[in-house]
């Protein structure tokens, strides 16, 4: 079963501080598709897609991907979804969505009318970003870590190596769990300690890469921007094969053929035999799908006649058969990039020691735009607004003189600045 966290939104939002400016326009661009899910249902596949900071739920309905319904977040503290699962329990379909405070269930057995079904928040003041589930439990992972409930919704378990800094992770059994950084890191489960590591090929430090394992072969399997990995609980390489693009993102098991194994490097996909690790079959997506086509999440899914393998395709989403050839596909549409709201800065405290750490959540900005960070006047990183113009970062309080000084950020575009006080002490 596949266990994949995407690099998301960093922390949750506490006593905040902010500054208001009135929007003004940027430039216009389509919405990338880079993650999403998958799943067939009475017969019939649904994808899902939080990209747009919507829940987009569409349909492959005779050689077409039909887009059904666009759910977007109410809640004041957050305005966008950033993650989905889906659930097939009683003859229905339901959807989990986190907007940071708040994790959701919709009923989307009509997917025309979506209906709240559940709708919880975490005391400890967590702010979830991901989700997936372990032996048949739902998880959640945020800043606090990855948390694991039970049917009554109750948190029954946790793991704080596990949280939204990662780019994926997996629970291999009772024992291990693997966390993919810039490294693949192996922690023991019950003593929460680090067993074994192994070094990752990183070019794009932002790319979305995915996990998965089987309890068969006691392997995990990632591609990284060099080649796809098969690695042991020790940090020991068991299998490769290099690809030929400069990027890895996403793996995925056949559920079908569980000799198969699928992953995307951004200019295509490619079959592999998984005892063999040799090429099956493969296909560019760059070249055969409308422009700015780019490979990055994969889903695998059982219509009930055949494969299908699911590509979140940059400009569009691509659906393909086990033979690779086209399906259908969804080509994204242009959206505004001017920002959608008023700028603000929140952070989690106020004061603090050189050395302390800070999370900052702030948003106003031009969709997509890139931003200069900087505390007590010394710049500490650029960082690209999401698609609805917010950013999320962890920052260090720098050894200065103790004081009162600011964090504030500043849109390249835009121009736009904002800033909040900070004691230094």
């Amino acid at each position: 079963m596949k266990k994949i966290i995407v690099i998301a939104i960093t922390l949750c939002v506490l006593g905040a501080s902010f500054y208001l400016l009135k929007p003004e326009p940027t430039q216009s661009k389509n919405k990338p598709y880079y993650s999403g899910e998958a799943v067939n249902f009475n017969g019939k596949i649904f994808i899902g897609s939080t990209n747009s900071g919507k829940f987009e739920l569409f349909a492959l309905e005779n050689g077409s991907i039909i887009r059904k319904t666009n759910v977007a977040s109410n809640d004041q503290e957050s305005k966008e979804f950033y993650d989905l699962l889906f659930e097939k329990a009683g003859g229905k379909l339901f959807v989990y969505l986190v907007n940071g405070r708040y994790l959701y269930k919709y009923d989307i057995t009509n997917p025309i009318v979506p209906i709240v079904v559940l709708k919880i928040k975490d005391n400890s003041w967590d702010w979830f970003t991901r989700l997936d589930k372990v032996n048949g439990k739902l998880i959640t992972i945020g800043s606090k870590g990855t948390k694991i409930w039970n049917n009554d919704f109750q948190v029954i378990d946790s793991y704080a190596m596990i949280n939204n800094s990662v780019l994926g992770s997996v629970i291999f059994d009772s024992q291990m769990t693997f966390v993919l950084n810039t490294k693949l890191n192996v922690y023991n489960t019950v003593s929460r300690e680090k067993v074994s590591e192994y070094s990752i090929a990183v070019n794009d430090k932002q790319a979305t890469r995915g996990l998965i394992s089987n309890s068969d072969d006691k392997l995990v399997y990632f591609v990284d921007d060099k080649s796809l990995k098969a690695v042991d609980v020790a940090g020991n390489v068991k299998k490769e094969f290099k690809h030929t693009s400069t990027v890895g993102y996403d793996v995925a098991f056949s559920v079908v053929n569980p000799d198969y194994i699928y992953f995307s490097d951004g200019i295509g996909i490619v079959k592999i035999d998984k005892n063999t690790f040799t090429p099956v079959d493969w296909t560019y997506t760059t070249r055969n799908t409308p422009a700015g086509s780019w490979a990055m999440g994969l889903k695998t899914v059982n219509d009930g006649t055949s494969e299908k393998i699911v590509i979140f395709n940059g400009s569009n989403i691509l659906v393909v058969d086990k033979n690779l050839d086209n399906v259908a596909f969804y080509e994204s549409i242009e959206e505004d990039t001017r920002p959608v709201e008023n700028l603000f800065l929140n952070v989690d405290k106020n004061r603090g020691a050189a050395g302390a750490q800070v999370s900052v959540v702030g948003g106003g900005f031009g969709l997509g735009e890139e931003l200069t960070v900087e505390f007590s006047k010394i710049k500490q990183t650029t960082i690209t607004a999401d698609q609805n113009g917010r950013f999320q970062i962890v920052l260090t309080v720098p050894s200065v003189l103790p004081g009162m000084t600011d964090i504030k950020a500043t849109g390249k575009t835009t121009k736009k600045t904002y800033s909040t006080s900070f004691k230094i002490e």
